[in-house]
């Protein structure tokens, strides 16, 4: 899991009726990119400057 002030990256493990039910619980915060397979690498949020 990864959170910055722009995106939020989250693991989700469970039964495909529960990640369903929670991606559909947080669909309306607009989601940008899912993966759903084994093993894989996601990019961190980026960081801003200021």
């Amino acid at each position: 899991m990864d959170v910055s002030s722009k995106t939020y990256t989250i693991e989700v493990t469970g039964a495909e009726s529960k990640i369903g039910a929670f991606l559909e619980m947080i669909r309306p915060l607009g989601i940008i990119e899912i993966a759903r397979s084994g093993k894989i690498a996601l990019s961190r949020g980026r960081k801003t400057l200021g």
